[in-house]
């Protein structure tokens, strides 16, 4: 896999197979209605997974989940941040422990002998700005210890200085004096705490650490070790990933299968070797792409399948899509419906059934099948009409 950073799913590579040509619905032989349901896409998709004339019903207190449609889909992980220098130049490669690292862990710096000079550099500004307070705070003490001095002469020999000397002194120059002294530390201190936050920010933003436990991917060739390696800043020079959760997701383009309760959705692929990965919805997002806003639905990978859907990041996948229907509720294949309705013609399925299935409403129309659920039954959400 030669790259595991996620991509946008493409929801214009899948083109609807037409099960229904409207404004009527007249399929003139079983065998045109099979080759009609059976039909590839452009994708090239294989064929749906469900028998197109099979119709099942959900039984009492037993879950079951009808197959509703395809959708191109993405395995993503819970969060993914790529870095970018914010200069080019050189890069140390510090941590070469492999796919894995913990929090804090150094991953990378960039040009390192320029922040070391600039480390060095630093320091003696901050060792300049206590030398210069230390000095204004050394003549300020002196005047201090000198007035304090004074003020225990006899009376006539203050009054002689300051009638003498010009030097007046009073509780109020002796104030003067430990404000300023104070001032001058106070002013040292933020100083030299500006100065030290800026270059806490450039080492931030050169010294690249994991903010989570999670995956890395470095986008150079690794130097060997004591070599730097040479970045630019108009690309990630490493991408990590957090893969505490993975999700599936995709691009809920059809406004009817939105209107279903996304609680009872799950998505499965089929992996290698046969496998399949469930993965039941777990919450939404709207999302902005370059043609607008879309609603991406995200279905939790189980912590069990997790290394395995790993490998399946960065892959363009197609999901297929399941609905939790109620008791009671029944899956009707297309195909069938329309051999049975024969040569008459209807505009649309809600008018097939009402004719062929009286009593009935539609929870979802499918890629290949109904689902119906009886029009008494009342069970709010899920009776959605397309």
């Amino acid at each position: 896999m030669a790259s595991w950073m996620p991509l946008p799913c493409n929801k214009n590579s899948v083109r609807k197979t037409l099960l229904i040509a409207l404004p009527l619905i007249c399929f003139s032989s079983a065998e045109a209605s099979e080759k009609a349901l059976l039909s590839t896409t452009d994708s090239g998709f294989s064929k749906i997974e469900e028998p197109a004339s099979s119709t099942k019903q959900a039984e009492p207190d037993k879950e079951i989940r009808f197959y509703i449609s395809r959708h191109p889909a993405k395995v993503v992980p819970r969060r993914v941040l790529p870095i970018t220098p914010d200069m080019p130049g050189e890069a140390e490669i510090v941590y070469r422990g492999g796919e894995f690292a913990r929090k804090d862990t150094l991953l990378l710096r960039i040009n390192p002998d320029d922040l070391a000079l600039d480390e060095q550099e630093l320091h003696l500004q901050l060792e300049r700005n206590l030398l210069a307070a230390e000095t204004e705070i050394l003549q300020l003490t002196r005047q201090k210890e000198e007035l304090n001095f004074i003020t225990k002469l006899p009376p006539e020999r203050r009054m002689y200085i300051a009638q003498h000397l010009g030097n007046n002194v009073d509780k109020r120059a002796l104030e003067l004096i430990e404000r300023k002294i104070e001032t001058i530390r106070q002013n040292a201190s933020l100083s030299n705490e500006r100065l030290q936050k800026a270059f806490d920010k450039k080492r931030k933003l050169r010294e690249i650490t994991m903010p989570f436990d999670g995956r890395i991917q470095y986008h150079v060739a690794l130097p060997e070790e004591g070599q730097k390696a040479l970045v630019g800043s108009n690309g990630p020079i490493v991408t990590i990933a957090d893969d505490s959760r993975l999700y599936i997701i995709i691009n809920m383009t059809d406004p009817a299968l939105a209107r279903l309760d996304a609680s009872r959705l799950h998505v499965k692929l089929t992996m290698s070797g046969g496998n399949t990965l469930q993965a039941p919805w777990s919450h939404s997002k709207v999302q902005k792409g370059e043609r607008g806003e879309t609603m991406v639905y995200y279905f939790a990978v189980p912590d069990n399948m997790r290394e395995q859907a790993w490998h399946l990041v960065g892959a363009n996948l197609v999901a297929h899509l399941h609905y939790k229907a109620d008791s009671g509720a029944i899956y009707v294949s297309k195909a069938d419906l329309a051999r049975e309705a024969g040569a008459q013609r209807f505009e649309s399925w809600e008018e097939l059934l009402a004719a062929l299935r009286p009593g009935y409403t539609i929870v979802f129309n499918g890629e290949t099948h109904l689902c119906l659920i009886p029009q008494q039954t009342g069970q709010g959400s899920i009776i959605r009409n397309p």
